[in-house]
Parts: C-alpha cells; structure tokens; sequence
C-alpha cells in the first residue's frame, strides 16, 4: 500500500480560505475503501477524524480543514504598549493519513477436501474464527461452481493458512477456480498514519479569492526587503498623532527582530521583539512607547528589522502620514482587519447621537380600596405598567477626507466582527449598524469621506 501526495495548502495559511489536501492510494479501487484523515494538534492530541469517499472521477482523497482549524484561532485584543502575545492568533497542526477498506482474503491455490466441506487457503494469513459467516466470490462468478459462491459459515480452521466451509466438496466441479473470501458484515481493515504531512500552520486570517490563486505564505514570515505584514492596511495611512495602529508579524520564530522606525526628521527609533511564537501583534501607532513624536513629524515609516546593531530590514516598509487637520470630534474606531491587524479610523466630523427607547406594557387589575362601602383607588395606582423598558442610543460619525486605498480600506471596518470606539481614552466594544458600503474612486469622486452608524455592544440599564 501507498499513499502519495497530490495537493496542500501552504505551510503559513489563512485559515478562512480552503485547506485543501489531496491524496492518492494504490488500495483505492478495493471494495468499501475510504480515507482515514487524523488531525492533531502539532505535539498534542487528536482534535479530529474523518473517513473520506474518494472522488468519483480519479479515486483521490480530498478534504478541506478550514471549517475545522477556524475553530482553533481567534482574536487578541491589543492591549499592550509594544509588541503583544498572541498565540491564538495561530495554530499549528499535523495530519496524518490512513486508509481503510473491506477485509478481503484472495486465494489461487486450488480448493481441497476436508471431510464433506470445502477447504480454502488464502494468499496470505486469514482471522477467521469458527462461527464466522464469509461471502466467497470466485472469479468467474460461480459458473464452474455455483453451490461455492455466497454466504456460508466457517466450521473449521486450520491454523492462519487455511479454513473450511459449509459447502459440500460433492458439489465442486472444478477446484482450480480462484476467489475470494470476506466477512459477511464487511468488516474493514483499517491502516493508520501512512503516511504523516509536516506540521503547518493556520493564522487568523482571510485573503481574497483572486489573490489566495497566487498565495505565497512564506513572504509574511519577515525575511526580505519585500517580505509583507499580516495586514491589509493601505501602504501609505494617514492617522491622527492619538490614532492607534497594530499590524500582527509573521516574525518566524525568532526573538531577534525589532519593529523599526524612520521619522520625517530622519531620526530612527525601534523596540524589540521578544516573543518567540510564530506570530506577533505590534504597536506601529503614532502614539508607542518609542521616542517617536507624532507632533513635531509629518511622517514616519515602520518596517521589521534584524538584530542590533546592523537592524537588517526584514519586510516591506509602510508609510504613515500624520493627519494635523482641525477637527471637532476625537472619535476613533479600532477594528480587527481580514489578516489578522488592528487598523483605526478617526471620526474628525460632526457627530450625530441618537436614541430609541423601547416598551412592553401590560393591562393589569387596579386593586384600589374600600371607602365607606365605596370603591376607590390610589392616584399612584397603575392600570397599564411598563416592563423591560431600554434605551437604544446610536453615534453617526463621519471621517474626514481620505485616499482611494483607505476607502477601500474602510470596507474592512463596515464589515468587521470586532470594533471598538474609543471615546476619550477609553475603548469601549460597538457594533456598526451599516450593513452596505460603496468603494468611491478618485477617478469619479475627488473627494471622498465616510458616515457610519454605531452602538455601544453595551447599552445603558434602566432600573425599576
């Protein structure tokens, strides 16, 4: 037996997009065959099974782990000064790959008498019991020997090599005729861990279908001038100097890098990376605890760098523009990006705050009192009471002025599971209300800015 390769997914994949491994067995054309997939958590434990068909056009095993390995990675949120652990942000996993199909004993040798029965030797060594029930099928489909195909019980054996039958060596008329034994319930052989993939890893994100048709996962893990960040964000971002960004590194294991600063005054900053897991999330915003000062700078770049002193660039750079424009509202939304990334928005605008108050009410008895045989009632009695009342209050905010690519950029926020606003200094969990959105371009629409309706995720209690 043998089980080869036909297709898998990067080593350093998104885990919202297709995992596909394909596989190829020399047993797949045997009867009730299937493939047996075991996932395993890289050095732990077994997180799944699966028993596979293969496909009807060319017998290959195919499964897709997305569905399952999204289980295993999710969100940090970034509350750290610098760099930020985030070990569920990824997840490493090994399959290993097996088969199983209907246990099938072969025999070529001729048949022979024992007693008033037929005895069968096998190819190779049989676990029959006496008592078993068999399904024999011979090669030319019982014509020579009718009464020697179908279900019969084993009433004897002799050793692993050989076994008997109850059908009558009277009724044989040829003994050369080769065949087949199984059990009648078929039973299957089942062989595990054939063959065993190189552990991989998944991260937290999705990439576009007409870019994951050309995806490459070792350009994020930060060894080239061109490798990329786990982010979509736009390579040149305008930020207010309180704006919060943090890009999520595919920082290969090392605890050797840096995340390294270039302001607009050629000054250069930087801070250590020391965690040691596959992925990193770090602070690029103006506002980090390096000496950069976002007031005194029109720009600065940010890129990932080797040890000191040399700090050999390791990535892409990306340029961000200090945003200086008058404005009367301090609002800014953090939101979680499609690879894993926090980028922000600021809301510089007019501010719009809304709210809906929501009712049940209910008739009930006013119970009232007696009076000098007169009924009456108090004047704090109710005959219709309010019950679960709620105050739904709702932000309409709007961006200042912005480029083609943070428009599009935009899209992300709408449609994010995980936003926050940050009202004064503090972040607080909302949900944007918008459920559309448009991607203007410069070419029809110089000017393009953004409106959109939020909620606290945390609504304001009333008592009584």
């Amino acid at each position: 037996m043998a089980i080869t390769l036909i297709a898998a997914p990067d080593n350093f994949s998104p885990a919202y997009n297709h995992l596909k491994h394909i596989y190829d067995s020399t047993n797949k054309n045997l009867d009730g065959f299937r493939y047996v997939f075991d996932v395993y958590q890289t050095g732990g434990s077994k997180i799944a099974e699966y028993r596979v068909l293969p496909r009807i056009t060319d017998g290959y095993g195919e499964i897709d782990l997305s569905r399952l390995l999204q289980n295993y990675v999710t969100y940090v949120y970034p509350n750290g000064t610098n760099e930020i652990a985030v070990a569920n942000s990824a997840y490493q996993y090994t399959l290993k790959i097996g088969e199983e199909y209907v246990t099938t004993f072969s025999y070529t040798a001729s048949v022979v008498q024992d007693g008033i029965y037929v005895e069968i030797t096998p190819t190779v060594a049989h676990s029959f019991v006496v008592g078993d029930r068999v399904v024999i099928t011979q090669a030319d489909g019982g014509a020579a020997n009718p009464n020697l195909e179908g279900l019969f019980t084993v009433t004897a054996v002799n050793g692993t090599t050989s076994f008997t039958v109850n059908s009558l060596w009277s009724e044989v008329t040829d003994a050369t005729i080769n065949g087949s034994v199984r059990y009648s319930d078929n039973r299957k052989t089942v062989t595990r861990d054939i063959r065993t993939e190189t552990a991989a890893w998944v991260y937290d994100g999705a990439i576009k279908p007409q870019d994951f048709r050309s995806y490459d996962g070792s350009v994020y893990l930060l060894n080239a001038v061109t490798d990329k960040f786990l982010t979509t964000m736009p390579r040149e971002m305008w930020i207010t100097p309180t704006q919060d960004l943090f890009v999520l590194t595919g920082n290969n294991n090392v605890t050797t890098g840096n995340i390294r600063f270039q302001d607009s005054n050629g000054s250069f900053f930087n801070y250590n990376i020391t965690n040691n897991d596959v992925v990193t999330l770090c602070n690029v915003g103006a506002n980090n605890a390096t000496a950069l000062n976002p007031n005194t700078i029109d720009y600065y770049d940010f890129w990932f760098a080797g040890a000191s002193p040399t700090f050999t660039q390791q990535s892409e750079k990306i340029r961000v523009y200090i945003d200086k424009r008058c404005k009367i509202n301090d609002y800014e939304i953090l939101f979680y990006d499609r690879l894993g990334s926090w980028g922000s928005f600021a809301f510089q605008l007019k501010d719009y705050k809304r709210g809906t108050v929501t009712k049940e009410v209910y008739s009930q008895d006013i119970v009232g009192y007696v009076d000098s045989t007169q009924w009456k009632f108090w004047e704090y009695e109710y005959g219709n009471r309010v019950v679960f009342p709620a105050i739904d209050e709702t932000l309409e905010l709007n961006t200042n002025w912005m480029t083609e690519d943070m428009a599009e950029y935009f899209a992300e926020l709408v449609s994010s599971p995980q936003t926050y606003i940050k009202i004064g200094s503090t972040y607080l969990a909302c949900i944007v209300q918008d459920t559309s959105y448009e991607i203007e371009r410069q070419r029809n629409k110089n000017l393009i800015r953004k409106t959109i309706t939020v909620k606290l995720a945390n609504q304001t209690p009333i008592n009584g």
